[in-house]
């Protein structure tokens, strides 16, 4: 035995030279899109160990628009999700630069059989220690593959930030308008219940017939109805708020903040160079590097592996030792990785296809969300500056006339009805408006307004 350390020294040294040349991964992510960069976002931890899903945090009393940000950016398993994927890609890159494991054989020959061979007598024993040497760069291009991998998981998870980020400013929105629908319902049914009430003097007086009355206390029941409707979609709309950050059901007393306060929008151009740089078109240089190390992993596999092999021989007698050398290859006869090349190659050609349409998608959707904002915009401003003023003054003269005997109820009616309908479409024109910018801000990666130094 002491005469076979060498034998597993020089071994050892050999297969070290053998693989000394180590493929080196270097991993990068995108840099966060400007829009809410600044607001903590969930992460994974880098311990498997300590992997867990996100409390979700509940905001409680005044909700504002930046602590439903704060809490859906933090509590959301749908980001925190694509957050435990990024590290799995993570491990993916690591496992991938692994070199594959040696294996250890063991070999009695010459026993058990007859004559001289009868027992152990003439036995002879091999000790082989054999590794498998990967040629063609093949465990670089698997490196080279997971690492443009885990560049993609990280541009899915920034895509996904910044569409929390969205739908959660999205659904603020939705409570504020609901919030101020209920309003509008209760101002409704006050005015209904006021003219009921103005309905009945004047029937006690004998100056109106009963049918007044009966027309007005319809209109209070109507508005009531109204008023129990807004009350169902304001509980619908802070639920779904609520859901953006993993809660099932709002604790917050009230959303606050202003629904007229649209932002200014930079004009197309700057809009598509932003857009340029969105996770939904930046990630393509990462794929298309994925699909090239997909074609180079293929091409590798051509290339046959070495099995190399060596180890002592012990033969019956106790000085009697040998070194057995062994190499082994596959002769690629049958298979030459055709296969997985062509679909290397037809991936590879698919995804510049999918980048020309995802270009010309995002192309046609800022253009149209552009439009979308203006005219919404557009419409609101003529609504608050001209329309509501005019119908209020005259709703307004149409009750004391009302009042006075000077205007019939259904007049009346007619220019509340009126009034009803022109908020309605003033609070719709400024919540179109709104999610037009969101979905800008989305395209683009990037607010609409950007902070002045």
């Amino acid at each position: 035995m002491r005469r076979s350390a060498p034998v597993w020294s020089g071994l050892a040294l050999a297969l070290a030279a053998a693989l000394a040349a180590a493929a080196q991964a270097q991993t990068r992510l995108p840099e966060p899109r400007p829009l809410g960069r600044d607001l903590p976002a969930f992460t994974a931890s880098a311990d498997p160990a300590e992997a867990s899903v996100p409390a979700a945090p509940e905001p409680l009393g005044v909700l504002r628009l930046s602590e439903a940000l704060a809490a859906a950016l933090l509590g959301s398993p749908e980001l925190a999700a694509h957050a435990y994927e990024l590290r799995a890609r993570e491990a993916a890159v690591l496992q991938a630069g692994r070199r594959p494991n040696p294996s250890l054989s063991a070999e009695v020959e010459d026993v058990l059989g007859s004559g001289d061979f009868r027992g152990a007598r003439e036995s002879q024993t091999t000790l082989q220690l054999g590794q498998l040497v990967e040629l063609g760069g093949k465990r670089a291009a698997r490196v080279r593959l997971a690492a443009a991998e885990h560049e993609l998981a990280g541009w899915d998870y920034e895509a996904r930030r910044i569409e929390v980020f969205t739908q959660a400013v999205d659904a603020f929105i939705e409570v504020l308008a609901a919030q101020e629908r209920r309003r509008l319902a209760g101002e409704s049914l006050e005015v209904a219940e006021a003219m009921r009430r103005v309905a009945r003097r004047r029937v006690e007086a004998g100056l109106a017939s009963p049918a007044e009355e009966i027309r007005a206390g319809v209109a209070v029941d109507g508005a009531g109805v109204e008023r129990e409707h807004t009350d169902h979609e304001l509980a619908t709309a802070r639920t779904a708020l609520a859901a953006g950050w993993g809660g099932t059901e709002a604790l917050f007393e009230r959303a606050e903040g202003d629904l007229a306060a649209l932002p200014e929008s930079p004009p197309l151009a700057e809009l598509l160079r932003r857009a340029a740089e969105s996770p939904d078109l930046a990630r393509w240089a990462a794929e298309r590097e994925s699909r090239d190390a997909a074609l180079a992993s293929a091409r590798s596999g051509r290339i046959p592996d070495v099995t190399l092999s060596a180890g002592p021989r012990y033969l019956a007698g106790p000085e009697d030792t040998t070194v057995v050398l062994g190499a082994s290859i596959p002769i690629p006869l049958w298979n030459r990785n055709d296969g997985a090349i062509a679909e290397a190659r037809f991936r590879r050609a698919k995804a510049s296809l999918e980048r020309r349409s995802a270009e010309i998608r995002t192309v046609t959707e800022v253009s149209t969300a552009l439009t979308a904002l203006h005219a919404s915009a557009e419409e609101a401003q003529l609504l608050h500056t001209r329309v509501l003023p005019g119908i209020e003054r005259a709703v307004a003269v149409l009750q004391r006339g009302y009042e006075e005997g000077r205007h019939t109820q259904l007049e009346v009616l007619d220019g509340v009805r009126t009034r009803i309908a022109a908020r309605q479409q003033y609070l719709r024109a400024l919540v179109e408006a709104h999610h037009a910018a969101q979905q800008l801000e989305r395209l683009t990666g990037a607010p609409l307004e950007e902070e002045k130094p």
